[in-house]
């Protein structure tokens, strides 16, 4: 199926930033979600969050400080980040099954909406951690209370399409899958539009202690050590 550039997701909201904030009990962002202070400066907050459930960390900003940024340009710019210190960031990860085409649906594939969770870590996110509904029913249809009404505890999460890490395999190459956070829809547009970017990280970017800091750990463990030695010496 062949689809014009974000033409349904540019329909329902264009990229505006999201009116929502954290909404207490919805989704499970309050428990699966854990601030991770990269800068060793808990006063202005923190600069991850580890997603326990897809076991990977979110950037806390929910977009490239450039704005919309074409595949290629978003790619490198996570590819590019270092936050306090931990580089090694990207887009958030799908892998869609079968033949890798748009098989569109209104629920339970990897295109359109209501999409398959455990394939999209932006879906998972939008649907799971955050308790977001479609504003289509999965079996078609309008669904009320749809859209991007919790944003848990990140900042900058827009109302619009968000780059995926993913090319589109068949046939068209200059393609890429997104998801669309104001609809909860997931498809593929052209590489060389501009959309907006969320860096995510494999695994736990919990803090790294400087430099400075591992030098008094060892200097600790080396004098506690000889400490020990010289209580061994004298008994």
């Amino acid at each position: 199926m062949k689809v014009k550039p974000s033409i349904l997701a540019a329909c329902f909201l264009a990229a505006n930033l999201a009116h929502a904030s954290g909404v207490p009990g919805q989704g499970d962002w309050e428990t699966s979600l854990l601030g991770r202070d990269l800068d060793g400066n808990l006063a202005n907050g923190f600069e991850a969050y580890y997603d326990s459930s897809l076991n990977i960390s979110w950037l806390a900003m929910a977009q490239a400080p450039a704005g919309n940024l074409s595949w290629a340009a978003a790619k490198s710019w996570a590819a590019g980040l270092t936050v306090g210190g931990v580089s090694g960031w990207r887009l958030p990860g799908l892998s869609v099954g079968g033949d890798g085409a748009c098989h569109f649906s209104t629920s339970s594939s990897d295109c359109g909406y209501n999409v398959n969770v455990a394939n999209s870590e932006l879906a998972h996110l939008f649907y799971v951690t955050l308790g977001n509904r479609s504003t289509v029913a999965p079996g078609g249809g309008p669904q009320s209370g749809g859209g991007l009404t919790n944003t848990g505890p990140f900042s900058g999460m827009l109302e619009g399409d968000y780059w995926t890490g993913s090319a589109y395999a068949p046939a068209f190459e200059d393609f890429a899958w997104f998801f669309n956070t104001g609809a909860g829809l997931q498809m593929q547009t052209r590489q060389t539009f501009t959309l907006a970017a969320w860096a995510v990280h494999s695994g736990d970017v919990a803090a790294v202690p400087e430099p400075q800091t591992w030098g008094l750990i060892l200097l600790g463990l080396g004098l506690l050590a000889a400490r020990r030695s010289f209580i061994r010496s004298r008994g």
